[in-house]
């Protein structure tokens, strides 16, 4: 509040009211530049505070994201190396079961080469009992002629 000197007869002074005015004037523009000038650094703030947040949302979607695709990359990861686990059982098992039918195989083989060595040695020894059995016959025969023979006699010498 603010009073004024009053004049007899005219009312308030005139020049004092003209520099309180002129003063109020000053302080009023002051006030509104000076909320003029805060209003702008309001909006300021509020469209750094609005970059921030959408700066913020983006990271954040970014990071969700990145987590999406390091979880497909994990899982694919994880598929392949399954994956190439059951090729190599397979290929495993398929290699044994080859070995197997090898082992197979040769058994049978060597199964029938002692079949044959068992038939060979049947058909040699048979052979040769036979040989051995004539043999002794030859022998037999021979000993009974000579012993029914008699020695043959000495040539006479010539004599010249």
């Amino acid at each position: 509040n603010r009073t004024f000197k009053t004049r007899w007869l005219s009312g308030y002074d005139m020049d004092e009211v003209e520099t309180f005015l002129t003063r109020v004037a000053n302080t009023l523009e002051a006030v509104i530049l000076e909320n003029d000038t805060r209003q702008e650094r309001v909006k300021n703030l509020e469209h750094e505070l609005e970059e921030f947040r959408n700066k913020r949302r983006h990271l954040e979607d970014a990071i969700v994201s990145s987590q999406r695709v390091i979880d497909e990359m994990r899982d694919n990861a994880k598929k392949e190396a399954e994956n190439l686990l059951k090729g190599a059982e397979m290929q495993a098992d398929r290699w044994i079961s080859e070995a197997n039918m090898q082992v197979q195989e040769i058994k049978r083989e060597l199964h029938q080469l002692e079949m044959y060595r068992k038939d060979y040695e049947f058909k040699f020894r048979t052979l040769l009992e036979s040989h051995l059995e004539q043999l002794n016959t030859l022998v037999a025969k021979t000993k009974r002629e000579t012993r029914d023979t008699p020695p043959p006699r000495p040539e006479p010498a010539n004599r010249i």
